[in-house]
């Protein structure tokens, strides 16, 4: 261990040490000693979706259950939609207040959806309303009057909300977005709104304490209106940015539940003590490849094609991630509807001759031709790994020459967008359980980046798919779809699904879930 690193491991242990005896010191607050491996500095949910500092302090018009991802209720107790698909009515709680005491209203979801909308916000996923009525023309600029937009208060506990198109994924897609927000606050405090001394919340948890890069505390907020389940009452969220570190911590008593860095799974799997509080699961997560089609030589279908089919995925995931991944044929996780199953038969399968096959047929026969390959990927020990195994295999297989570029993450997401590489690594964790999110938000010819096919069928499919209301239609939709995708196209190739690797301590009882969302409020401790 390093002497920075372990400097960083000692004064963390401080901090731990510190909220662990104050946490003793009060028998009745039970306390969650966690990592938050992002920028605890910013909680707006309408700026940021921080999961563990937004959902957790901010309810959104509905939830799904992140085990079977089925719509539940959350702010609203109940819903309708009309005949036509596009109006849905939506029961607000009643005798439910924010943490000042103020009673939560329909208005309340009215104004989130307006300040998703409004372009001052600059709000990240405004695209993400864009089918309410009226919310694009007032993102892009084309109106800045914000009652334009399908979302009304009826009365205090009635909201409707008036959609463009009927789209059997939206109801699914409100977990993610729309929470209420407590307008009042932040006209009068502007940006400073969430800050401790201002946010007010009407979720299970309130921050009590934020220190950026270094802690985010939240306790139990009574005004909460199931306030009386939420069992932990206090929960420490802490900055550990080193996955190595946070096991350190773990392996020293001061956390309570940490990822599994890759580096140390077989570690971990051999410790008598740490393999029985060792939890392997599935997660909602994505890894693929883009090929660049506006660059030579990958504009050519039969190259695209061929460095899929020179690619064992298969012995990445055995010999490389080793932690439950699961290769990838296709694009939708398990677990989420419009997952297109093995048995479908879609995707291009390892075949190193047909690989060699179709190269030659495109003109590069043993490679002979081939411009020099450009891979980029986020800078990472295990993103670093993959592509130099792929790299391997191409070379070997196809006799291509292969450049790997290390991209720092703060800068790889617009790097990729570029197109600067021939090919660049990719990854995708669903905002909520449906194709729609990953198929419409990635892949089509309206948003897809520089390395997507356009396809005027696969946007047809894509599109009927999200109006479509039958689950079996909808499926043969996607089914189809991915073909055009992956095989026909070749213009993504899924690498595989992520999995959790996880260390929960005997004491903790925590919800497990494809999603990853740590819904503390649902968690308890003996």
């Amino acid at each position: 261990m390093t002497g920075s690193r372990k400097a960083v491991r000692a004064l963390l242990r401080a901090s731990l040490l510190g909220a662990i005896v104050l946490s003793l010191a009060v028998a009745s607050a039970q306390t969650l000693n966690v990592t938050l491996d992002q920028n605890i500095a910013v909680i707006d949910p309408t700026a940021n979706w921080l999961y563990d500092l937004t959902a957790n302090q901010f309810v959104p018009l509905v939830g799904y259950d992140s085990v079977t991802g089925q719509a539940e209720p959350a702010g609203a107790e109940s819903w309708s939609v009309s005949d036509d698909g596009l109006t849905y009515t939506f029961n607000i709680r009643q005798g439910w207040n924010w943490s000042d005491g103020t009673p939560v209203t329909a208005n309340d979801y009215v104004n989130s959806f307006r300040r998703i909308a409004d372009p001052a916000t600059a709000a990240p996923m405004a695209y993400r309303i864009y089918i309410i009525q009226g919310a694009q023309a007032v993102n892009q600029g084309e109106t800045d009057d914000l009652s334009t937009i399908g979302v009304a208060a009826v009365d205090d506990h009635t909201l409707t909300v008036t959609i463009t198109s009927p789209a059997s994924w939206f109801l699914s897609s409100l977990a993610s977005i729309g929470h209420a927000i407590p307008q009042w606050t932040i006209d009068a405090h502007g940006d400073a709104w969430t800050n401790p001394e201002n946010v007010v919340v009407n979720g299970p948890y309130k921050l009590t304490r934020l220190v950026p890069e270094d802690i985010a505390v939240l306790e139990a907020n009574p005004s909460y209106y199931d306030a009386e389940n939420v069992q932990i009452k206090t929960v420490n969220l802490y900055a550990v940015p080193q996955e190595s570190t946070a096991l350190a911590l773990y392996e020293d008593g001061m956390l309570d539940t940490v990822n599994v860095p890759a580096s140390d799974l077989d570690r971990v799997k051999a410790d008598p003590v740490l393999s029985a509080e060792y939890y392997n699961g599935p997660a909602t997560v994505l890894y693929y490849y883009d090929f660049n089609a506006m660059r030579a030589p990958f504009d050519n279908v039969l190259v695209r094609q061929a460095f899929a089919a020179a690619t064992d995925k298969q012995s990445i995931v055995d010999f490389i991630t080793k932690g439950g991944e699961i290769a990838a044929s296709t694009i939708t996780p398990p677990g989420n509807v419009g997952h297109v199953p093995a048995e479908a038969g879609v995707g291009i399968p390892y075949d190193p001759e047909r690989a060699k096959e179709l190269l030659a047929e495109a003109g590069y026969p043993n490679g002979q031709g081939l411009p020099t390959i450009t891979l980029a990927f986020n800078a990472s020990e295990t993103h670093s790994r993959i592509a130099q195994a792929i790299q391997q295999m191409w070379q070997q297989t196809l006799g291509a020459t292969v450049e790997l570029q290390s991209v720092e993450g703060a800068t790889y997401s617009q790097v990729a967008a570029d197109g600067a590489y021939n090919v660049w690594r990719m990854g995708w964790g669903m905002d909520y359980p449906d194709a729609n999110n990953l198929h419409a938000e990635l892949f089509t010819s309206d948003v897809g980046a520089a390395a997507i096919v356009r396809n005027a069928e696969y946007d047809r499919l894509i599109a009927a798919a999200g109006v479509e209301q039958d689950p079996a239609a909808r499926l043969a939709m996607y089914t189809e779809a991915e073909r055009i995708l992956i095989e026909e196209e070749a213009g993504v190739m899924p690498i595989y699904w992520s999995a959790q690797n996880i260390l929960v301590k005997p004491s903790l009882d925590r919800v497990l879930a494809p999603s990853f969302n740590r819904e503390f409020w649902k968690w308890s401790i003996d």
